[in-house]
C-alpha cells in the first residue's frame, strides 16, 4: 500500500487548492475587510471543493506576492488560525505550502496537525523571490519534533530552476534517498502551467517507488495524460472562475472536472 492510498484511500488522489488572499503584512493586504474575508475565502473555497469530491484540499498563501524566502510571525499566525478552523469543517486529508518558507510550513502544519506539507526539501534552485536553498537535515529535524507522522511532499521543481545543471531526475533521487521526501511534486514555469511530459517521466525514473504528483496545469482537458504520467495531482488555477489563480473556485467547473478525473481513475489497472 502506497502512502497516498493509506492518507486518501484512493491510488490516485486528486488534491484541490485553498489560495488564500492576501494576508495581514502582505503588500495586497485588505485591511479593510480585515480577517474576515481570510476566513470566509478559504471556508466558500474549501467547501466547494469538498463538494465537488475532492480528495483533499492543500492550503497556500498563494495572494501574499512578492513572496518571502523567510515569512512573518503574523503569517505563521493567520494561516495556523485560518487552516485549523477550516479544516475542522470537513473530514477530509489535508495539508499546505507557505510561499517560500519551509520551516514555516512545518510549524503552521504542526500545529494545525496537516497531514502533509509540500515544500521545497533539497538542492538549491533560483527563482523571481531569489534562492531556494532548503536545509533538508534541519527541515525533518523539525519535522520529527513537532509532527513525526505529519508527511513531506518534496517541490523538485515550478516557477524555479535548479542551480548547477543536475538533472531532474537526480534531484527527484536525491528529495527521496537523502531528503527523506515522502513524495515528489512537480510544477510548471507559472501557475497554472502545465509540466511537460518529459519532466514526470524523469521524475519518475529518480522517485523510483516513491510518488509523483502533478502540481500545475491539470485540467479537463488533459486529466487523462496526467493521471496516466503521475500519482496524483494538486490543481488549482483551472477550476478558478475565468481560470484565474487568484479568483474564487468555480464549483461548476470543479464538479465538472471529478467527474472527467474520476472516470479515467476507474478505469485504471
Amino acid at each position: 500500500m502506497t502512502v497516498f492510498q493509506e492518507m486518501f484511500n484512493v491510488k490516485k488522489p486528486l488534491l484541490g487548492m485553498v489560495h488564500f488572499p492576501p494576508l495581514p503584512g502582505s503588500p495586497l493586504y485588505d485591511g479593510s475587510a480585515g480577517m474576515k474575508k481570510i476566513r470566509d475565502t478559504a471556508l466558500r473555497d474549501a467547501e466547494a471543493l469538498v463538494k465537488a469530491g475532492f480528495d483533499g484540499i492543500v492550503f497556500s498563501n498563494e495572494g501574499d506576492r512578492p513572496y518571502l524566502s523567510t515569512v512573518d510571525n503574523v503569517t505563521v499566525a493567520a494561516m495556523s488560525r485560518v487552516i485549523s478552523e477550516t479544516a475542522a469543517t470537513f473530514d477530509v486529508p489535508f495539508g499546505l505550502s507557505v510561499l517560500a518558507d519551509p520551516a514555516a510550513a512545518v510549524a503552521i502544519g504542526a500545529a494545525a496537525e496537516a497531514d502533509f506539507v509540500r515544500i521545497f526539501l533539497s538542492w538549491v534552485f533560483v527563482g523571481d523571490w531569489g534562492i531556494v536553498d532548503p536545509d533538508a537535515g534541519k527541515l525533518q529535524r523539525l519535522r520529527a519534533s513537532l509532527a513525526p507522522s505529519m508527511k513531506v511532499f518534496a517541490n523538485i521543481s515550478g516557477h524555479t530552476e535548479p542551480l548547477g545543471g543536475r538533472k531532474l531526475e537526480d534531484i527527484a533521487r536525491g528529495a527521496v534517498k537523502f531528503g527523506l521526501a515522502d513524495a515528489v511534486c512537480l510544477a510548471g514555469t507559472t501557475a497554472g502551467s502545465e509540466i511537460p511530459e518529459e519532466d514526470l517521466l524523469s521524475a519518475r525514473r529518480g522517485a523510483s517507488d516513491v510518488p509523483v504528483i502533478a502540481g500545475t496545469g491539470v485540467s479537463v482537458e488533459n486529466a487523462e495524460r496526467m493521471l496516466a504520467l503521475a500519482d496524483g495531482v494538486i490543481m488549482g488555477t483551472s477550476v478558478k472562475v475565468d481560470k484565474d489563480t487568484f479568483k474564487p473556485v468555480d464549483p461548476g467547473k470543479a464538479a465538472e472536472f471529478i467527474r472527467r478525473a474520476k472516470e479515467i481513475r476507474d478505469l485504471m489497472p
